[in-house]
């Protein structure tokens, strides 16, 4: 099997989740979390990442695991109290650097990084553990799965909308045993997402964390409405409108790309 060679396009990913393998760890770095994902669809939140520098890059790792628990919450019932109703589910992620990276423990395991302001940038001349604990952190993943059917290697994106660190950082020296490895594990958090339909509207859903073609873009760029004005009244008040505008669409403002009439009809097309 030929694992040297690379289909980007979402078809190669379309037919590889259908039956695919995984036979190595993501490179990944680590992001503060972008205000308000509530709401935005996977690749919204990738795309407003881009306007951030990553805290820190995870290309050493050995192992990136993750585990989910549940339920919760079980109703039992009946005459021999079968299981009714399932609730509540928990999920980790567990990371093992084989390298330690003061930036990865500032801001994953409690570290703090003690810099002076030698040259540009700082150089680092410390690095201390105490009691802190970390903020959630997003985490964006770049791996590749094996299509089972073209043995072709398929660029993934994970992602992990919330991750909230343990905050725990153990040393080990051990001049017989194996090198020390690096551990970074978490909780992560549930997060209020849009999860496109074939609508082309989309469902808010909780979602730990999501797997997407390596080169996803949004689905949800723009929308278009047309408003048929007969009343010279309400055709003149939606011709006025200009791009760059708002326009209230439900219960939320857009922003108006683009706007053209033709006759009776406004043909007016927004942000989504």
């Amino acid at each position: 099997m030929n694992y040297t060679k690379l289909k980007s396009t979402t078809a190669s990913f379309d037919q590889m989740m259908r039956r695919f393998g995984v036979v190595t760890v993501m490179n990944a770095k680590v992001y503060e979390p972008i205000e308000s994902m509530e709401g935005k669809t996977a690749e919204e939140i990738l795309e407003a990442l881009k306007a951030k520098t990553a805290i820190c890059t995870l290309d050493t790792l050995k192992t990136a695991n993750v585990t989910v628990d549940g339920p919760d919450k079980t109703i039992s019932g009946g005459q021999y109290s079968n299981p009714l109703i399932k609730f509540g589910k928990s999920a980790r992620l567990e990371i093992q650097d084989a390298l330690g990276n003061a930036a990865a423990l500032d801001a994953l395991c409690g570290g703090l990084v003690q810099t002076s302001l030698e040259n540009k940038g700082g150089v680092i001349n410390g690095l201390h553990f105490g009691e802190d604990f970390e903020s959630p952190k997003t985490i964006v993943g770049d791996s590749f799965f094996i299509d089972q059917k073209s043995g072709q290697q398929v660029p993934v994106k994970i992602i992990f909308f919330q991750f909230l660190p343990d905050s725990l950082f153990n040393l080990t020296q051990d001049a017989d045993g194996d090198a020390s490895v690096f551990d970074m594990n978490g909780d992560l958090l549930t997060t209020n997402i849009k999860v496109p339909n074939n609508e082309g509207t989309g469902v808010v859903h909780g979602i730990f964390y999501s797997i997407l073609p390596a080169d996803s873009t949004s689905v949800f760029t723009e929308k278009t409405i047309k408003v048929f004005a007969d009343d010279e009244a309400v055709k003149k008040a939606y011709a006025s409108l200009v791009a760059g505008e708002k326009i209230q669409v439900g219960e939320e403002e857009k922003t108006i790309k683009s706007i053209s009439k033709d006759g009776t009809t406004v043909t007016i097309t927004y942000e989504a």
